[in-house]
């Protein structure tokens, strides 16, 4: 049995626990808050802190709220559900001006808030799990550790999203299915893919499942599965996906996905200008946050406002979104994306909105430039756009942008610590910032979205 001690919280960790100190040592609690003097079950030391188990708020902060959600405190999907919302935007506010302290002659921008801050994914992942007792497990990750939650209602999300998890958890416990142990390479069920447009209100199922050939769905399961499925209330569009997550030692994981039900695909709108329709594809990319997307791309909009009209290249343009809607303010876009199937959404999307001056290559990055021959020498590029993953541009990437030389940068990012690596980077090169606008695109976690805008030095002089 974990000992208990009472512990006086005083701080935010970067991933949004709340911690304080016990015999010199630091305590991370999920679900405390700075504030809160607590009830703490305490594990072991490591690498000179404890993990906090959350027994009992004894006095509570002046930062707290009543959370919706029955998880709160317990599902690693949020963190901060139980903190007041303007008090989780001043600390993502305040991330953002010290990472970008060091950038004096940058203007930092208030955050663009999330109105309301609830039902607003449009994506979730959710895992299968099971214990030695072979109790099934089908939710998202608590906070502050492996195990599965069974969840039960999601208010990051529309309601659509719980109740088809609930009817897919009873759909499993009909069959003889087990959920993938990942050391073992054994069981057949790995996760739960949702996906839902904010407008249309079309909907994307993917049930993803191991490709060990031993532990092969049957027909008979994904027969049912999908009635399961169907059963539950839709409004709109619904598409059901088999993925099949193949893994072999000393090759590249691949993925292979079949149709069971519906389209190959989900509409969703934009409210931007006149409005843009897209197609949406299992694999592409779109931001998670249909509503907070339109205020970021109309920000985007505003902060190239002062570029030079000509052309735009538009990188890591997933299905051609943010391309689209500057399309109107230069003579030509060019989009380029690695992924083949947001490609083939990005070109179905300008072919439906009727944009005929962008065009989208496939292919890695700086190897389409290249083949493009978008070279310094052309001084044809104003603008460039980026909105790369997590992990931020490579070392080549930000070469072949130096090389091409654009007039202004917009930096799209939802890792702002990469962001700001990659803007260092990019000052060496003869880039300035000038704009730094957060928005959050995701109430009640830390996690926070970024525009940087950089004008290459001389040139607006």
């Amino acid at each position: 049995m974990l000992s208990q001690s009472e512990v006086i919280l005083d701080a935010f960790s970067a991933k949004g626990r709340a911690t304080g100190s016990l015999d010199n040592c630091k305590v991370e609690v999920f679900g405390g808050a700075p504030g809160d003097t607590a009830l703490v079950a305490l594990g072991r030391k490591r690498k000179g802190k404890r993990q906090g188990i959350l027994q009992e708020v004894l006095r509570p902060s002046s930062l707290r709220t009543t959370p919706l959600c029955k998880h709160a405190g317990v599902c690693g999907g949020c963190c901060w559900q139980h903190i007041d919302y303007a008090h989780q935007l001043r600390l993502k506010q305040e991330v953002i001006e010290r990472m970008f302290s060091e950038f004096s002659q940058a203007i930092v921008y208030p955050i663009i808030p999330c109105d309301p801050p609830f039902h607003y994914r449009n994506k979730m992942e959710f895992s299968f799990s099971q214990n030695k007792a072979k109790d099934h497990f089908l939710g998202l990750m608590m906070g502050g550790s492996d195990k599965v939650l069974n969840l039960e209602e999601c208010h990051l999300t529309s309601k659509w999203f719980s109740d088809i998890v609930i009817g897919v958890r009873n759909w499993w416990k009909k069959t003889s299915l087990a959920a993938y142990h990942h050391y073992q390479d054994t069981g057949s069920l790995r996760t739960l893919t949702l996906r839902e447009g904010y407008y249309t209100k079309d909907k994307m199922v993917i049930l993803t499942v191991s490709g060990n050939p031993d532990y092969a769905i049957k027909k008979e399961d994904l027969d049912t599965f999908v009635k399961e499925v169907r059963a539950v209330g839709t409004e709109g569009g619904l598409s059901i996906f088999l993925r099949i997550h193949q893994i072999q030692k000393g090759s590249p994981t691949q993925f292979f996905e079949h149709l069971l039900y519906g389209k190959d695909h989900i509409k969703e709108k934009l409210n931007i200008d006149e409005g843009f329709l897209l197609t949406i594809s299992p694999d592409a990319f779109f931001q998670p946050n249909t509503r907070q997307a339109e205020k970021l791309y109309r920000r985007a909009k505003q902060m190239l406002s002062g570029a030079p009209s000509k052309t735009l290249l538009d990188l890591y343009c997933g299905t051609g979104t943010i391309g689209m809607v500057m399309s109107k303010y230069f003579d030509k876009v060019v989009g380029l994306e690695i992924n083949p199937y947001a490609v083939i959404d990005a070109k179905a999307n300008l072919e439906a909105n009727r944009i005929s001056n962008m065009e989208v290559h496939q292919g890695d990055v700086a190897q389409v430039l290249k083949e493009l021959g978008m070279k310094r020498e052309s001084g044809e590029i104003d603008a460039v756009i980026v909105d790369p993953p997590r992990s931020g541009l490579d070392d080549k990437a930000i070469a072949q942008i130096g090389e091409i030389s654009p007039k202004m940068i917009l930096y799209i990012s939802c890792h702002p610590k990469t962001q700001v690596d990659n803007i260092k980077s990019l000052e060496a090169l003869g880039y300035q910032l000038v704009k730094v606008h957060p928005v959050d695109q995701f109430p009640h976690t830390v996690h926070v979205e970024n525009i940087a805008l950089l004008q290459r030095r001389g040139f607006f002089s």
